[in-house]
């Protein structure tokens, strides 16, 4: 409840109202007797700390002890004020809401440095500061690091460096750049595949990329399947130098999406066909009465790698690839395939990107290359083509090991680029897709890192239609994730082009289903709310009991940062600081 509620705020369904706010309950603190109400704030000295509970000395006199809501930097002897946050006839609850005594913290900071004979400097004191916000000692020892990790990481945080120290992570520069990307919201794999895609179709179009690479591009992408065995282990018909470990975040996905398996996967086709609110107007039309999302047994995947070209491409596009691709040698067996296809209009991206992989093998790499540069629209489908295989469907997550399966193929289809092209190439479009592919690698190596500390994995989305950037975070320890009898509890961020930013917080206990939705806007509170009798209806069909509510979110989750901060007692010291540290 901690996190969830740090995350976002108290949600309007709790709120109190003013009769059951206005109680007041008696407390005994020792010899004094003291008398609260939910929501009064209290001001005081601080006498005493023990763990996580407080002892102050009131304007009035009288002592109070009352529990701390978080781990707090507190002192004795420092005035500050509390916010009265729960109550009940044994034990009070208070929240800090500001430290009264700013000169204190800079006495400390100004000790910290004298006595570990540091100049004081601005940069010294924001040093021993981030030291104190993040709980950690300010000693010699622990200044010197953290200037040394500081001059190596001029463009990091402190707090993203104190961080990592906190939590006991190398403070490389892989992790400090990589922890700051994921604090300021510039971490998402789908971003960064859609740069990468674009990018590839833009050196395609300008004839930027060299017969060599397009043999292994095609071959790569169209000519090989990705298999995950009994034992996690992923295996190809094509051999690459991609790395082989496992990934900590798809383990722990694909142990918990099973569970959740149909529950997930229409909730989030429900969304994904929700209609644009109109916010002047109330909001426009409804979700179809029908679940297109929905899963049944061996159905097709629904991607527009199997939509006919004929069916996706305008008229005059389509004529324009049936044109570029009649250049194609006759003698070719692919070209009488294509060709075949093309005329009856059953020809699908997949299909046409596999023959001219097939074509490229034998021999004609070359001219595959030349005719993405005389076509653009072949370029831009081969980019988009592409893109399909940086994102999964809703569907892909009822299949067993299918995130596995999806980032042991990403790891693959990356070190193509990586292993295939130079960093210093002229070509500033291919310099952009190594760069990204480089930086994907990386992000992917950081959310196993990520996993030392909580369970946590991307979740690059195609809805309907459209592709969508999520994240699964897990409440459940991990030893519990494979129990049949114990709750499985998970946040799942989405980026809704419907419904704008969209948290659901899941918890299943076998065929038992709680689902609250977060939202911002008031008319996409309204069409979620309109829907869920229609989402628990179709979930009924397929055994589930589900129990959802809508919420209206407080404020923007910063979720990896509470993940970071919270749960863990922030080790507290009697004193702000000691002289003999």
């Amino acid at each position: 409840m901690g996190l969830f509620h740090s995350i976002f705020g108290i949600p309007q369904s709790t709120a109190q109202s003013g009769t059951a706010a206005s109680k007041r309950t008696t407390f005994s603190s020792g010899k004094d007797t003291v008398s609260l109400t939910k929501g009064e704030v209290v001001k005081g000295e601080v006498t005493d700390l023990r763990s996580n509970e407080v002892t102050i000395r009131l304007e009035d006199g009288k002592t109070l002890h009352a529990k701390l809501s978080t781990a707090m930097e507190l002192s004795i002897g420092q005035e500050a004020e509390f916010f009265v946050q729960e109550t009940n006839d044994v034990l009070i609850t208070l929240k800090l809401l500001s430290d009264g005594d700013t000169s204190f913290a800079e006495a400390a900071i100004d000790k910290a440095l004298e006595a570990s004979g540091f100049p004081k400097s601005a940069h010294a004191a924001d040093i021993v500061r981030s030291l104190l916000d993040a709980g950690l000692p300010a000693n010699k020892e622990m200044i010197q690091k953290m200037m040394q990790y500081s001059a190596s990481n001029k463009d990091v945080e402190l707090s993203t460096l104190t961080a990592l120290m906190k939590h006991n992570l190398p403070v490389s520069k892989e992790n400090a750049t990589g922890l700051q990307a994921y604090r300021n919201f510039e971490h998402r794999l789908l971003g960064q595949a859609t740069t990468l895609t674009s990018a590839l179709s833009e050196a395609f179009s300008y004839g930027e990329v060299p017969a060599s690479f397009t043999e292994r591009l095609l071959s790569q992408f169209f000519g090989e399947t990705v298999t995950v065995s009994e034992s996690g282990e992923a295996s190809s018909n094509i051999q690459t130098n991609a790395p082989t470990e496992s990934m900590n975040s798809a383990t722990v996905a694909a142990t918990v999406l099973p569970n959740i398996s149909d529950a997930s996967a229409n909730i989030l086709s429900e969304l994904g066909n929700a209609p644009l609110p109109n916010t002047e107007a109330g909001v426009s039309g409804t979700f179809p009465e029908s679940l297109p999302g929905t899963v049944e047994p061996n159905a097709a995947p629904r991607s527009d790698e199997t939509v006919p070209l004929k069916q996706l491409l305008p008229e005059s596009q389509y004529q324009a690839v049936e044109k570029a691709l009649s250049s194609l040698p006759a003698e070719l067996p692919e070209y009488s395939i294509i060709k075949s296809s093309l005329t009856d209009g059953f020809l699908t991206a997949n299909q046409l990107f596999s023959a001219l992989s097939s074509a490229s093998a034998n021999g004609h790499a070359e001219k595959i290359t030349t005719l993405f540069k005389e076509e653009p629209v072949l370029s831009e489908l081969l980019g988009k083509t592409v893109l399909n295989r940086f994102v999964m469907t809703p569907e892909d997550l009822t299949k067993e090991k299918a995130v596995e399966e999806f980032y042991a193929r990403l790891k693959k289809d990356l070190a193509t680029f990586t292993d295939t092209l130079s960093l210093d190439m002229a070509s500033s479009a291919l310099k952009t897709v190594a760069d990204t592919a480089s930086n994907m690698q990386e992000n992917i190596q950081f959310m196993n890192t990520l996993n030392q500390i909580f369970p946590y994995v991307q979740l690059p989305l195609k809805l309907t239609e459209q592709l969508t950037h999520g994240e699964l975070y897990v409440y459940t320890k991990k030893k519990d994730l494979s129990a049949k009898n114990k709750e499985v509890s998970i946040l799942l961020h989405l980026d809704m082009d419907a419904l704008g930013p969209t948290d659901i917080h899941l918890s299943m206990l076998q065929k038992n289903v709680n689902a609250k939705f977060y939202l911002n806007e008031t008319d996409a509170e309204h069409l979620v709310s309109e829907q869920l009798p229609s989402l628990i209806e179709a979930l009924q069909k397929k055994g589930y009991s589900l129990n959802a509510s809508v919420m209206h979110r407080e404020k923007e989750p910063d979720i990896v940062t509470d993940f970071l901060s919270d749960g863990e007692a922030v080790p507290m010291k009697r004193f702000r600081f000691d002289i003999r540290a």
